[in-house]
């Protein structure tokens, strides 16, 4: 996992906070827009949800539909906040089957 503070593009979209390429077992994290507004800690919060996102497609999973979902894409710093630093229902069950546990602080139980 990289960290980055560099701002990032990948061709059709017009930025990316993080990406993974699950092949080459790699992915990144780009801090550039994750510090626009908001405190310290709203950055640190910003960076654990876009780290753990990225390792979930490393881990084999798309993104998520479930709005507060970790794995939920996001395309601004809104989206960003607004979701969890937690896998849903789906996702943990997804990775369960493939033989990964997620630990409790990960796992978001009855989200919708």
């Amino acid at each position: 996992m990289l960290l980055s503070s560099r701002d990032a593009y990948v061709m059709g979209l017009n930025f990316v906070f993080g990406l993974a390429i699950p092949w080459l077992k790699t992915a990144a994290v780009f801090l550039a827009r994750l510090a626009m507004g908001g405190t310290k800690m709203t950055l640190l919060n910003r960076v654990e949800k876009e780290v753990l996102h990225e390792l979930g497609h490393l881990l084999g999973l798309e993104h998520c539909k479930t709005p507060r979902c970790v794995m939920n894409f996001s395309n601004s710093l809104k989206d960003v906040d607004v979701k969890t630093s937690k896998f849903c229902e789906k996702c943990c069950a997804k990775l369960y089957r493939s033989g990964i546990v997620v630990a409790e602080k990960y796992a978001m139980r009855n989200m919708a």
